[in-house]
C-alpha cells in the first residue's frame, strides 16, 4: 500500500508507506533525554560568551540578536529530533514488513518504530532539570527596583558626625547571599538572552521573565520534537526521490529503446 501527492511548491514527489507505531515512551527516551540535558550544557555556554556580546544600548537590535541566538539553539535540537524521527519510521516500515509477512515483531522492535507524542516525552525528559531549578525562582520572584551603591570617599571626612553618619548607616551593611540570590543567578543564567533583553533598566520585563523563565529556559528544547514530527514527511521525500529516479530510468530506458527500434526500421527500409 502506497499513497503519493504532489509537492505544490517543488513538484517533488511525497510516498508514504506504512509503518508500525511504536510506544509513547521507551528504554531509549531517556538516554535520548540525556542527551538534550547535554545539548543545554553547551546551551548555557553559548548564552555566557555570545550573549555577554550582545549588551548594548540599542533595544531593538539587542532583542533581535538575542531572539537569534534562542532559534539557533532551538535549530541544532530540530535536526537531531528530524533525524531520529527519519530513523524510526525506517525502522517502523521495516517492522510493519516484517508483520505484514507473519513474522513476530519482539516489543523491543516495536518501541523503536515512530510514535508522534514520542518527541515530546523526550523533550520532557531533558527539560526536567531546567524546569527544576527556574520553578522555585519563578513563584519567589521579586521586582528589582533599588541597586545599593557606594558611598563617595569625601563622606569618610564626615564620620565623626553622627546626625550624618547615622542615616547612612544603610551602606555599610552587608545583606549577605541567600540560597534565593543564588538560584536567581542560575536561573538568569538559563534564560539569559531573555534577561539580556531586558536588563535591569527594565524591572517589569525583568520580573515577567523570571516567572516565564521555566517555559523560557525549555524553549529551545521545543525544536526536538517539533523536528521529530518530521520524520514521516523526511521519509516520503527520500521514497518519493527514489521513486522519481526510477521513472526517470525507466523513461530514458523507454526512450533508447524506441530510438534503436528506430535506426533498425530504417536499416531495414534501406535494405
Amino acid at each position: 500500500m502506497q499513497t503519493q501527492s504532489k509537492n505544490a511548491k517543488n513538484k517533488m514527489p511525497l510516498v508514504f508507506k506504512p509503518y508500525l507505531k511504536g510506544n509513547l515512551i521507551d528504554g531509549a527516551a531517556v538516554k535520548h533525554g540525556l542527551r538534550l540535558m547535554a545539548y543545554y550544557l553547551m546551551f548555557v555556554f553559548v548564552y555566557l560568551i555570545v550573549g555577554s556580546a550582545l549588551q548594548f544600548g540599542n533595544f531593538a537590535v539587542r532583542t533581535a540578536m538575542n531572539l537569534v541566538i534562542v532559534l539557533i539553539c532551538a535549530m541544532i535540537v530540530y535536526m537531531d529530533g528530524s533525524r531520529l524521527g527519519e530513523n524510526e519510521v525506517s525502522f517502523g516500515e521495516i517492522a510493519y514488513a516484517r508483520q505484514e509477512s507473519g513474522k513476530t515483531v519482539d516489543t523491543k522492535d516495536k518501541e523503536r518504530c515512530f510514535h508522534p507524542g514520542k518527541g515530546w516525552m523526550i523533550a520532557l525528559i531533558g527539560a526536567i532539570p531546567v524546569i527544576l531549578i527556574t520553578l522555585p525562582h519563578a513563584l519567589t520572584a521579586t521586582k528589582q527596583v533599588y541597586i545599593l551603591q557606594s558611598l563617595p570617599r569625601w563622606v569618610s571626612g564626615y564620620a565623626s558626625q553622627e546626625e550624618i553618619t547615622a542615616p547612612l548607616s544603610y551602606y555599610s551593611s552587608s545583606a549577605g547571599v541567600g540560597a534565593l540570590d543564588v538560584l536567581r543567578m542560575v536561573s538568569r543564567v538559563l534564560i539569559f538572552p531573555f534577561a539580556n533583553i531586558a536588563t535591569t533598566e527594565r524591572p517589569d520585563m525583568l520580573l515577567l521573565f523570571d516567572r516565564l523563565s521555566p517555559l523560557l529556559a525549555a524553549l529551545p528544547l521545543l525544536g526536538f520534537p517539533i523536528g521529530y514530527l518530521t520524520g514521516p514527511r523526511s521519509r516520503a521525500m527520500i521514497h518519493g526521490g527514489i521513486s522519481s529516479s526510477n521513472k526517470r530510468a525507466q523513461r530514458k530506458k523507454k526512450k533508447a529503446l524506441k530510438a534503436r527500434q528506430a535506426r533498425t526500421a530504417k536499416k531495414n527500409e534501406i535494405i
